[in-house]
């Protein structure tokens, strides 16, 4: 719901954003958009993955740019700056998307100041987010980089295939594997008839 985006959305903002927008269900391997393709749509991830990636010239391979996980944007830039899509996104898992139709959320934003203060919000966490994923890359610590993905992406790390989340944390698959037997054994993660995770120990690494 379009609702769950915007905090501040007044009833009237509501309905306005739900007549430029539309609910979809997708599918592992769909594409959202293709890398120099004109932005019609901005999409809004509500849950499962997206790959964005860049095709080469010379070799036509593509080549990952990055995951991006639920509750966020995808492809705003374009949107914002009225150019071509720099990238190409693709759905990494089953998942469900809101698209708004670019210009009519553009121009509603221009008009609401309450959902543009908002979405100038999202930007800047956003931002802030970039920066908290370059220093995971540099983080040397395994286990706070999985606990960190455990505490924030729970649902996710029971979906994905164990590789993807190493590809995701920029770690070895075997390193990862490795780690997440000695987090077991630690009773960091509870396998009984459900699989689940300890939060108090998950906190206790982060805070380490």
């Amino acid at each position: 719901m379009v609702e769950s985006i915007f905090r501040s959305a007044t009833p009237e903002d509501v309905e306005a954003l739900k007549k430029i927008s539309i609910n979809e269900e997708r599918k592992k391997g769909d594409i959202l958009f293709f890398e120099g393709s004109e932005p019609q749509y901005l999409y809004y991830l509500k849950n499962g993955v997206v790959k964005v990636y860049k095709t080469t010239l010379n070799q036509g391979k593509d080549i990952t740019l990055n995951y991006i996980l639920p509750r966020s944007f995808v492809g705003e830039f374009a949107v914002i700056k009225g150019v071509e899509y720099p990238f190409s996104a693709e759905m990494e898992t089953d998942g469900e998307v809101i698209k708004f139709r670019s210009k009519e959320f553009m121009a509603l934003l221009r008009k609401r100041i309450n959902l543009a203060n908002e979405f100038m919000e999202y930007m800047a966490d956003k931002i802030q987010k970039n920066y908290e994923y370059c220093e995971n890359l540099m983080e040397k610590n395994v286990r706070k980089k999985i606990a960190k993905f455990l505490k924030e992406h729970e649902d996710l790390f029971f979906r994905l295939n164990k590789n993807k989340i190493a590809s995701i944390l920029n770690i070895t698959p075997e390193t990862f594997s490795r780690t997440l037997k000695e987090m077991k054994k630690e009773g960091l993660i509870i396998e009984r008839t459900v699989v689940k995770i300890n939060k108090e120990k998950i906190e206790e690494i982060l805070n380490e």
